[in-house]
């Protein structure tokens, strides 16, 4: 099978415990294309068979958060899960010091990852090195926040606020929450976080990893995602085979998201990711393997 499976992951399972269980019912490989904390729940795409080569273009795909801020305290991983290291409180805390605070957190922004996080440094995933008493300095790298919405706007009673983000790949809701406790004062960490898509995929759709069976997601599904060019059967026979086709003679684009140049093709199924080659060629990158489920 060369699938996607899409899994509502539970609080406290691992990316890879999930990966395992699908694993061993399926009986065929499986990989993920984007791992969530032990500590989140929500959407987990997993990849199975030869669809694993497609695991970077749906690490590419936008992603969606529901997330609570818990304000007057912070902790050591930035979540509920961590040591506290400060308590200031949240009852002198004036909740409208937030109201602007989300205009800064639009389009490209630096962000320093948590230094527990699976981030690798020389080798050594960073939060292997946080808890072995190691200081770990992690480096501000660019990320994508397209828009961060209030849910539930700040409450005095219980010092929490819930927001929605809708954000690019590698983009850390900890660290967020970590920035918002810093702009007001007093602190902040995430109480619960919940992935909710990725791309079109829907945490509604999704299984649980306890389930007898799991509904397969062709690889068309992935492609609706993406800017799609649809070719001639003989462009499509040309493209399988490997060789470069010409994109003046697409039948049809539809415009969607592009990844580093990379174009979707298709004939009557959906046939791989092209790049752009020169003097208007597009060249095969991955192509989907025959036996797919489309």
């Amino acid at each position: 099978m060369n699938a996607l499976i899409l899994i509502n992951k539970p609080v406290d399972y691992r990316s890879t415990k999930c990966v395992s269980i699908v694993r061993k019912k399926l009986g065929v490989k499986v990989g993920h294309a984007g791992t969530l904390d032990s500590t989140a729940s929500g959407l987990l795409v997993l990849l199975t068979g030869n669809a694993a080569r497609f695991c970077e273009y749906v690490m590419s795909l936008p992603k969606v958060y529901r997330a609570v801020i818990q304000f007057g305290a912070e902790t050591n991983t930035y979540d509920y899960s961590g040591e506290f290291v400060s308590e200031k409180g949240y009852k002198d805390f004036d909740g409208k010091i937030l109201d602007g605070a989300f205009y800064r957190f639009s389009g490209y922004r630096m962000q320093r990852p948590p230094a527990v996080s699976a981030i690798k440094i020389d080798g050594q995933p960073a939060y292997k090195l946080a808890r072995s008493g190691q200081d770990v300095e992690m480096k501000e790298r660019p990320v994508f926040f397209r828009r961060v919405k209030i849910i539930s706007p700040y409450n005095p009673d219980d010092g929490t606020m819930t927001i929605e983000v809708h954000c690019g790949r590698g983009t850390y809701i900890r660290t967020l929450a970590h920035d918002l406790g810093k702009i007001s004062g007093c602190g902040a960490y995430v109480k619960s976080l919940v992935r909710i898509s990725t791309g079109l995929f829907s945490l509604d759709e999704a299984n649980s990893p306890d389930d007898d069976e799991f509904s397969p997601v062709p690889l068309s599904r992935l492609a609706e995602n993406f800017t799609r060019i649809y070719v001639s059967a003989k462009d499509a026979k040309s493209f399988t085979n490997g060789m470069s086709i010409l994109i003046r003679q697409a039948v049809k684009i539809s415009r969607g998201i592009s990844v580093n140049g990379s174009l979707c093709v298709e004939g009557d199924s959906f046939l791989g990711f092209g790049s752009y080659a020169g003097y208007d060629y597009v060249k095969p990158d991955v192509i989907v393997p025959k036996d797919s489920l489309c």
